[in-house]
């Protein structure tokens, strides 16, 4: 063997080895303004059915996994396929991607087109043909008005609503492909990115416009999580400068009483030097900022709210305290002009404002201390009654087992008790719990993060 073929034959191996390192990535249009990215999905699936006690309650307790495989292995069998071929393609890495213009999406799986196909049409009916578009013959699958196109290329499916991303993705092959630009840890399961113009905007100015969104998910020690960031653009220093001026802790309103299944707390450092940076912006909303709401009447708030409502019950009951630095007393009178009624309870002044749906009227309460306002869909004895009668929110359901990954400086942090959701609907005990949080970088981007067990 010559040397000039011993090279030629190495760069063939390593274009081939990157070709099928890049895999189902390398059909994703570098245009793409969606993308998410599922990989290891058999390693991953066990961990979330095994330990992840919400999700092994749903496929192993109630036997949601046995259903499908069911479903799936006796609709294989008729017709003569093998069940593996269907789920192979879950177990394989796959990628779901959107155009540029956010209209079209496809998805690219390492399957067969024509069993898919079969598939589909014998599992939930819909009709199966063939149409062929830049010189290219696509097999289709039609349900409901809506039709998909599928396309073989080697040992991948590429499924869309539109030929020509399909064909763009082809392209996207042959040429420059999507490349994730952020580093995500070895063990994601799902990597994602978006990217779009959904500006805030009033009066021809744009207050801050979301650039992308990066995230990505892990199934690790008995959690699902899922993180990411919304890098920002802001065309207002001075909002910015609050931001990254601002020292929250939303996790110091834990110790407030939650009586429902859900609760949720915020922490926005100096609402009024926010009001000032908004005010300008506000002009263009349906229902302008009453003349009550100036920056004195804001910089009474210390930007501190607490909210908990118990879903499960089917009353909807709910109580959200505002925490305030001052007294509201001397704004009551101006407030009170437009409630159904206006009344004093235990000291405190009460406003009720009164809503009729249908044949119904609903009542809102509005209840004033001197160092806090409580919003409430209850009359205020219930809701002192509600309120007392909670436990501090770190002690609602399993939220304490989430301490270790909880962030002290977010804004926002919410928790709901699914295991209560499931007792209540199925007389089940399961230990479980989602918590949501959200904070801002040293940059002012937005970063959240969803907790599961």
């Amino acid at each position: 063997m010559t040397r000039k073929t011993f090279f030629i034959g190495l760069i063939m191996v390593l274009s081939s080895l990157m070709i099928f390192a890049q895999g189902v990535m390398s059909y994703v249009p570098a245009n793409s303004n969606l993308v998410l990215l599922f990989q290891n999905n058999g390693a991953n699936y066990d961990s979330l059915k095994n330990n992840v006690p919400v999700f092994s309650f749903l496929l192993n307790d109630l036997g949601l996994e046995s259903l499908v495989q069911s479903s799936v292995s006796n609709t294989a069998n008729s017709l003569g396929l093998k069940s593996a071929q269907i789920w192979q393609a879950t177990l394989n890495d796959f990628v779901v991607f959107g155009s540029e213009n956010q209209k079209d999406i496809a998805i690219v799986v390492k399957a067969n087109a024509p069993s898919l196909v079969k598939f589909f049409q014998a599992l939930v009916g819909g009709s199966v043909g063939s149409e062929s578009y830049d010189g290219k013959q696509f097999q289709t699958f039609s349900i409901n008005g809506m039709k998909l196109y599928f396309y073989s290329d080697s040992s991948y499916t590429l499924i869309s609503n539109s030929t020509s991303l399909i064909v763009e993705s082809l392209n996207a092959k042959a040429g420059s492909a999507f490349k994730f630009t952020q580093a995500f840890p070895q063990n994601a399961w799902f990597e994602m990115y978006a990217n779009g113009t959904l500006p805030v905007s009033a009066q021809g100015t744009n207050l801050v416009t979301p650039n992308n969104l990066y995230g990505y998910g892990t199934v690790n020690n008995g959690t699902l999580s899922v993180y990411g960031i919304f890098s920002l653009n802001y065309n207002d220093s001075a909002l910015k400068n609050d931001i990254l001026s601002s020292k929250v802790n939303s996790l110091s309103l834990t110790t407030a009483n939650a009586t429902g299944d859900v609760w949720v707390a915020f922490d926005t450092s100096n609402p009024s030097a926010f009001y000032n940076v908004l005010k300008p912006y506000i002009n263009d909303l349906k229902t302008p900022l009453k003349d009550e709401m100036t920056k004195d009447f804001v910089s009474h708030f210390s930007g501190k709210a607490f909210g908990d409502m118990n879903v499960m019950s089917g009353n909807g009951q709910f109580a959200a305290t505002f925490y305030l630095n001052q007294d509201l007393s001397k704004y009551v009178p101006t407030l009170s002009k437009d409630a159904s009624a206006t009344f004093v309870w235990q000291g405190h002044t009460v406003l009720r404002n009164d809503t009729v749906e249908g044949t119904k009227t609903v009542s809102m309460y509005t209840i004033f201390y001197p160092d806090k306002v409580v919003f409430s869909n209850m009359a205020p004895d219930q809701t002192q009654q509600y309120i007392n009668s909670g436990v501090q929110a770190k002690n609602t359901g399993n939220y304490s087992t989430f301490a270790p990954q909880l962030w002290n400086d977010s804004f926002m942090t919410g928790y709901a008790n699914i295991g209560a959701f499931i007792e209540n609907a199925l007389q089940y005990s399961v230990n479980s719990g989602i918590v949501v949080q959200m904070k801002f970088d040293n940059n002012a981007n937005a970063q959240f993060q969803i907790l599961v067990k």
